[in-house]
Order: structure tokens, then sequence, then C-alpha cells
């Protein structure tokens, strides 16, 4: 079936505000999910005994970050997708040719995701989403019917999937004790380790958290434009926020209290309380993603000089999660500066909103300048093909519309 029978939102005219904010946005969040990973604060680690600073600042991760952040960047990439998709075959690109262009960003996802795991973070998300559109991307040409279907499908996937990777976890220890913290640069085992992760990384993600069905449910928001016009589904959006977020932040309490120290549950029950705090992460990345919408829509008139920057920063989004990534890596890896081993849980939340600073001031001196992300402008390339190849392919569709 093909997406040209209404199915898709119209094509936009220029950028809206509320999907580039919120992407700018979530990178701090992303960042910060990161760094605390270095500092042996990853989810599900113990707290109890930390100093006062480093315990509030695991209870703020806890509840509105881990597994919040992911979950909202998924849903913004498929709505990404969605409309995509909408665009080409709106400009007449014959459906075949949009599907090449699907299985493209795909897989050089895959490709830029497994360079950055390699040379910088193994638990990164790139691979993961590029994974996910090549599984989930020929959902993009069926109907809104089809796309709800299969989110009830992998719900259904997740909720045996999840709680039985997270009990596993729990049993284990730690989550950072199954990453094993990061790998190092010095040795040659520690090239190793990084190099064995690669293709286990994506799939682990893909099964032990709701990558497919955050993906997907990013489709249908994107077939309805719900972040393409937001003051048209102002009401929508406002229970989606104060719904989805209250109850996301209600199903992390349980975890969050255990990592305090407050609970001292089985490891069963444990892990069954990380689950709850993963799966009801769908909630909290839909809740962010419809609050960004709405500040987006307040600010669309005249946003101020930071919500600028933000956006700029969300329109340049590849090369700024690199960046960002590569930044807090360079600080807190113990191969590297080293300030991570002492940094705890706060002082990496520090390091990570420097960090995002820092990307920050770039990103608004790219749009003064009005030049693209490098890495977003390389992977457009890698996708589309040199200008020759894309005036070709405009040039063919045009044909086959007119004749």
């Amino acid at each position: 079936m093909s997406a040209t029978t209404g199915v898709g939102p119209p094509v936009r005219a220029q950028r809206k505000l509320a999907p580039d904010l919120a992407r700018g946005a979530m990178l701090l969040l992303i960042a910060m999910a990161y760094a605390g990973v270095y500092a042996g604060g990853g989810f599900g680690t113990d707290v109890a005994g930390d100093p006062w600073p480093d315990r509030a600042a695991a209870l703020f991760t806890t509840l509105f970050l881990d597994n919040r952040a992911f979950p909202m960047f998924a849903i913004l990439f498929g709505y990404g997708m969605a409309w995509m998709v909408a665009r080409q075959l709106a400009r007449g690109t014959p459906e075949r040719e949009v599907r090449r262009l699907l299985r493209r960003r795909g897989g050089f996802l895959l490709l830029f995701g497994f360079v950055h795991a390699f040379l910088v973070f193994p638990g990164e998300i790139l691979t993961s989403y590029g994974l996910a559109a090549l599984v989930t991307g020929w959902l993009l040409f069926r109907s809104n019917r089809t796309i709800v279907r299969a989110a009830a499908a992998f719900a259904a996937f997740y909720a045996v999937t999840v709680p039985l990777a997270m009990v596993a976890m729990a049993w284990a220890g730690s989550e950072a004790e199954e990453y094993g913290l990061i790998p190092g640069y010095l040795t040659a085992q520690d090239w190793f380790e990084r190099l064995a992760f690669l293709p286990s990384g994506p799939l682990f993600i893909a099964f032990a958290y709701p990558l497919l069905i955050l993906v997907v449910l990013g489709y249908r928001a994107g077939r309805a434009g719900l972040l393409d016009d937001p003051a048209a589904h102002r009401g929508l959006l406002t229970r989606i926020a104060v719904v989805c977020t209250s109850l996301s932040v209600l199903g992390a309490l349980p975890i969050a209290l255990t990592v305090q120290g407050v609970l001292s549950p089985g490891a069963i029950t444990e892990g069954l309380s990380m689950a709850l705090q993963v799966l009801t992460g769908i909630l909290g990345g839909a809740g962010y993603a419809a609050l960004f919408a709405l500040w987006g829509m307040r600010l669309e008139r005249k946003p101020s000089p930071l919500a600028r920057a933000v956006a700029a920063m969300g329109q340049r989004s590849l090369t700024f999660y690199i960046l960002n990534s590569v930044l807090v890596a360079v600080v807190l890896h113990p191969d590297l500066v080293g300030l991570g081993t002492g940094a705890g849980a706060f002082g990496a939340l520090l390091v990570a909103a420097l960090a995002w600073s820092v990307s920050l001031a770039l990103a608004a001196w790219s749009e003064v300048r009005n030049r693209p992300g490098p890495l977003d402008q390389l992977m457009r390339h890698c996708v589309y093909g040199g200008r020759k190849a894309r005036r070709a392919a405009e040039a063919e569709a045009s044909r086959r519309r007119d004749g």
C-alpha cells in the first residue's frame, strides 16, 4: 500500500520549531545518561552509601532521565522517518526508491553507530536506531491500522522480554556491572572488548529495552503531524504531557527508592522494579516529546535566543550527539582526563551539562553562519548521493508524474 493515499502528513514548507527544540534538549539528557555510566552510576546502581549530592543526582536521573531520554529520542527518530517518507512520496519519488533510501539510512546509521561504539561509547544508540529502521521501516508504507497493530504486538513482546532482561541484570548485580563500565584504550584486550560488543549491543537494546515500539509510535505520531501543528493538537498533547509524565515518574519510584537504600527487595523484585521503570519510560518519552511540542508552540512566533540555539542543535542532532559523547568521554574516561573516577553522579551531570553548553554555543554559531552539521551533511550525502544523483532522481520522478 502506498503512503500517498492520504496516510501521511502534509509536506512542511519550512522547519517547525517543536521537533528541533525537542531533539536539542534531548541531547542534554542523553549526555547526562552517558556521563553517569563513566562515573560508575549506571541504571540500578546502589548509591545508599554515597554523599548526598550524588544520591540526589541518582534520584533525579532514575526518576526523570534513565530510560526517558532514550525513548524520547526513539520517538523523534520514528517521527522523522515518517516525515521523510511522506515528503519523498509527495515529491513523486517512486515507492521503490523511497524504500531504498530507508534501507540506506538504516544501514549508514549502523555504520556510524559502530564507529562511535568502537571508538567512544559501547552503549551508544545509533546502531539500535539503524536496526529499528531496517526492521520496521516497511510499516511506513502500510495503513495506520497496521502501524497500531504492530505497536500492540511489540507491546506484548516487550512485556515479556524487558522483565526477563531486568531480572537477569538484577541477579547479576547491576547494569553498570553488565557493561563492565567502559572498556579502556590502553591494551589489546580493551580494543577486543570494544570490537566484540559491536554486534551484540544493538540486539541487546532491541530486546531488553522497548526500542521497536518507540520507533513505531513515532511513525504514528508523524502520520498525525502532532509536532508539526501542535496548536491543532493542543488538548491531546496536554493530556499526553501531564498523564504520561506523571505515570512515568510513578513507575520509576520503586527502583529509585531501592537504589537509595529505602527498600531492600530480593533480586527478582528488584529486577521487576527495574522493568517497571524501563516500560514506563515509554510514557516518559511520549510525555517529554509532548512537553517540548507545547513549549515550541509558545515560542514559535518569537523564539528566544536560547530556544533558537537549542533548535539549531536539534537540526544538527547527529553531529552534536557525537560531539557531546566525545567531550564527555574525554573528560570522564579513566584512560583520558580521568575525572570520572572521582566525579560521582553529581559531578558527571555537571560535566554533561558543560559539554552540552559548549555544543550549544557551536550550534548557535553554525546557525548564524547557515552551516550544517558536518556529520549530518555526511549522512545526507551517504543516503541521497551527490547533487547530480539527486537531480537525476528528481527528473525521473517528474517524468513519471507527468507522463
